[in-house]
């Protein structure tokens, strides 16, 4: 019965360390995609600002544009 003990011990203790190996190659995954979900989000709210930019730049020329129009047409 003690090596059998044993026996299970050993593979429990085995088992263990795949389990602890799996967990670890789990964190390193989440913290990896934390990373990339962080870049996206940063690239993201660039764009919006870069949109909000060209979107007032767009409001400027087209308020000029009109105001030729108005000036052209009186």
């Amino acid at each position: 019965m003690q090596r059998e003990l044993d026996e299970l011990n050993r593979l429990m203790a085995e088992r263990e360390g795949e389990l602890d190996g799996q967990n670890n190659a789990l964190q390193s995954e989440v913290a990896k995609l934390r990373a990339e979900r962080e870049s996206i989000l940063k690239e993201f709210e660039d764009l919006k600002d870069e949109k909000l930019g060209l979107e007032l730049e767009i409001n400027a020329y087209r308020k000029l544009l009109e105001g030729e129009d108005n000036t052209y047409a009186t």
